[in-house]
């Protein structure tokens, strides 16, 4: 199958180029080229990210669990 040959054409190289063959054409699987494709925005505009970044205290946190 396809998928079968893309993974045999992509891991077991000793330098990842993120990059793999399937019938003749190269894919590339680097993450901006899936974050592009797929329109994901970077992870500073992430919210999540951006609330276990924010460095709170462990008051904080125990006032947060507590409202």
């Amino acid at each position: 199958s396809w998928v079968e040959e893309f993974y045999a054409n992509a891991l077991g190289y000793t330098v990842d180029d993120y990059t793999s063959t399937v019938r003749g054409k190269t894919i590339s699987y680097a993450p901006d080229v899936i974050d592009e494709t797929f329109g994901f925005r970077p992870a500073d505009y992430c919210w999540v990210s951006q609330q276990r970044a924010s460095a709170h205290t462990d008051e904080e946190y125990t006032e947060m669990l507590q409202t």
